[in-house]
């Protein structure tokens, strides 16, 4: 086996040896000498905290009643008495009041406000018979609609189940539930939107071109 030279030897020697080191160190630097680099590194760690604030900060948007699995959120919208009266009464939210008249009201105010966009935008409007073309496109958008109304009652609910409206509000009250989540109202609120709604429609056909009145859309 070939040994190593004298000269080289000496050489080896001579680098490894703790004067060479400090030797190899620049001018102006301190610190220990350079360590050889290894490939495998010590795992660090951290910690991350998170820091209070001096004084307590007010949410404007959160969850309702303070809890987030209700759903719903708290704005100064949504929340606001304003709104909760214009919401409490609105026919769909009147639990007390019969699924007949709800359905009635609804569809008066539906079939009185469509018959002005046919009127003006439908495809006879430039014709003499633009009224009473545009009155009866918005009956038949109506009729349509009941049988919509009609196709989601028969698939959401079944005769003689009861209610399936929640019982409580969402402040913890106890309230009768709403018979329009039964078979039996939602039957008595799409006869009523028909109704209402085809009313609605004649209403608004008899004060433009029976009365004559003096209406934009005529």
């Amino acid at each position: 086996m070939a040994t190593a030279s004298p000269m080289a030897s000496q050489l080896k020697s001579s680098f490894t040896s703790p004067s060479t080191s400090r030797a190899l160190l620049p001018k102006g630097l301190s610190g220990s000498p350079l360590r050889p680099f290894s490939s495998r590194r010590a795992p660090s760690s951290f910690s991350i905290k998170a820091v209070l604030p001096e004084k307590a900060t007010y949410q404007v948007i959160q969850p309702i009643n303070g809890d987030p699995f209700i759903g719903s959120l708290e704005t100064p919208i949504t929340s606001s008495p304003l709104i909760a009266w214009y919401l409490s009464n609105l026919p769909a939210y009147r639990t007390a009041v019969n699924p007949l008249l709800r359905g009635i009201e609804v569809g008066l105010a539906h079939g009185f406000l469509l018959v002005g966009p046919f009127v003006k935008t439908g495809p006879l409007r430039d014709t003499d018979i633009a009224g009473p073309a545009g009155s009866l496109a918005a009956g038949g958008l109506i009729v349509i609609l009941s049988i919509c109304l009609t196709m989601y009652g028969v698939a959401s609910f079944n005769e003689g189940e009861p209610s399936i409206a929640p019982t409580l509000t969402l402040t913890g009250r106890t309230k009768e539930p709403d018979q329009l989540q039964t078979a039996d109202g939602w039957a008595k609120f799409t006869g009523g939107f028909f109704f209402g709604g085809i009313s609605g429609v004649v209403w608004a056909y008899f004060l433009l071109y029976v009365l004559n009145l003096p209406y934009f859309v005529k």
